[in-house]
């Protein structure tokens, strides 16, 4: 495993393997994801292709990333907002 510095400059670690990280939601386009490296930003959409299906199986074997809450209302049923 190694290190990656972000743009306020902390360290986190990298894996060796990527992960993916999937938003459950009816709405998304409310969500924006921030890459905090980079500085990338991306607008949530519709997922209308083949790769929704991969998704799909990846969340049902557990082999996706988790999401962690950094602020924001703490009722639990707003991660399906």
């Amino acid at each position: 495993m190694s290190k990656r510095i972000l743009k306020d400059g902390s360290e986190v670690d990298a894996f060796d393997n990527p992960v993916d990280l999937i938003i459950h939601t009816k709405c998304p386009e409310k969500w924006k994801l921030v890459d905090m490296e980079t500085g990338e930003e991306y607008l949530g959409s519709e997922i209308i292709t083949e790769f929704a299906e991969v998704l799909r199986s990846k969340v049902s074997t557990g082999a996706i990333g988790t999401w962690v809450k950094t602020k924001g209302k703490s009722n639990l049923t707003d991660k399906f907002d």
